[in-house]
């Protein structure tokens, strides 16, 4: 039987940046990837910070486009209010090749990486977990990192977490459309080939969905996402929640004639830590495991590598489950999550999100027009600008 100082189940951002944890500090470890090769699961790619990122695993990452301009596009109506302003330090990359880097970057620091080996369950004895079982054999350990991803089969089934209800997750859909890079940069108004542009559009009718662009070398893509719960009540099929984002974004007329390179579906958390347990003995949860996604800015892959790093740490030493959450919860990264996911359910509640758009659309076309009066008037009615007060505070 093999025999680890540690196993990271799964090579995304979470699983890489444990592994690159332990390794560097001596231990011997092994990664156990379900897919092809790291990243597989996730072929099209996402907006990072590349500070960040590569302040944990150094230079080489593989950027698609730097983020030259940032929109941000508000539907209160038909007609939106759209606000550009030029970010620095964002850039887009391909999934499959960063975490393709990402995991050879582990690698290079001592880490064992194997692909295409499902782990099915995890052996226990006395209260602790002894080793894992794949579908291509055992192996004995002293701790464990679970960076499985939102579906953290082992988790629940460890008895670590509950399976996430229609009201704790988002379904999205997303497109991606094989484009040349002339076109795309002529399309989105592109100074070159390496800049590129990121697109959030946020709607409230008929029920709350944040969508999204982002432009890479030669693709773009396009999708949306929007809780479980409201889906389910106004009976929105995911296939029907794409067909009216790509109508009334013009993003269907935008994209005719072009080739369909990708069509993907994903489910998002919306709930977890601190909410949730961190971690059972030797067994340490970080990522999309743990439910580790902004719930403002839809960052998942910062808080994944930097909880990855946590969980590296608390398997080196087998952590105690306390002192665990305790590192999560003092973490700048993780507690500015679990912040935001407490006030984000008072924002979001029954026809709040349709009163916030409404409002925000109000000011800008106020301030547009000169109606300084009217703006006082827009912030001071309702709740709306104690709401945004009293977030601040909080966030401080």
């Amino acid at each position: 039987m093999l025999d680890y100082d540690a196993v990271v189940v799964g090579a995304g951002p979470a699983g890489s940046a444990a592994a690159l944890k332990l390794a560097s500090l001596g231990k011997k470890t092994l990664v156990l990837e379900r897919g092809p090769e790291p990243g597989s699961k996730n072929v099209s790619g996402a907006m990072i910070r590349k500070d960040f990122v590569t302040s944990v695993f150094g230079d080489g990452l593989p950027v698609e486009r730097n983020v030259e301009r940032m929109k941000v596009s508000l539907y209160s109506s038909e007609r939106p209010v759209s606000l550009e302003f030029y970010p620095e330090n964002l850039a887009t990359t391909g999934r499959l090749k960063f975490d393709k880097w990402l995991s050879s970057v582990s690698e290079k620091a001592g880490a064992i990486v194997i692909p295409k080996t499902t782990v099915t369950d995890i052996k226990w004895k006395d209260g602790r977990a002894t080793g894992v079982v794949t579908d291509r054999g055992e192996v004995s350990t002293r701790s464990i990192v679970l960076a499985e991803g939102v579906n953290s089969l082992l988790a629940i089934s460890s008895g670590i977490k509950r399976e996430l209800k229609p009201d704790q997750a988002v379904q999205t859909v997303k497109y991606v459309y094989s484009i040349k890079k002339e076109q795309i940069n002529s399309m989105f108004n592109l100074s070159s080939d390496d800049a590129g542009l990121s697109w959030r559009i946020i709607r409230a009718d008929p029920v709350l969905t944040a969508g999204f662009l982002y432009t890479y070398r030669d693709s773009v893509s396009v999708g949306v996402g929007a809780p479980i719960s409201g889906l389910i009540e106004k009976k929105i099929k995911p296939e029907e929640l794409m067909d009216m984002f790509m109508k009334y974004t013009g993003f269907e007329d935008l994209f005719k004639g072009f080739s369909l390179r990708e069509y993907s579906a994903k489910i998002i958390p919306e709930a977890g830590f601190p909410d949730m347990l961190a971690s059972k003995s030797n067994v340490y949860l970080c990522g999309d495991a743990l439910g580790l996604v902004d719930p403002l800015t839809f960052d998942g892959i910062s808080p994944a590598i930097e909880s990855g790093l946590l969980a590296g740490e608390a398997a080196f030493s087998n952590m105690p489950e306390f002192e665990y959450r305790y590192s999560l919860i003092k973490d700048k990264e993780i507690s500015k999550i679990a912040k935001e996911r407490g006030l984000e359910s008072r924002f979001f509640h029954e026809d709040a999100p349709s009163k916030y758009l409404t409002m925000m659309s109000k000011v800008l076309n106020d301030w547009a027009s000169g109606n300084l009066l009217g703006i006082r008037g827009d912030l001071i009615s309702g709740t709306s600008m104690k709401d945004v007060l009293d977030f601040m505070i909080r966030m401080r």
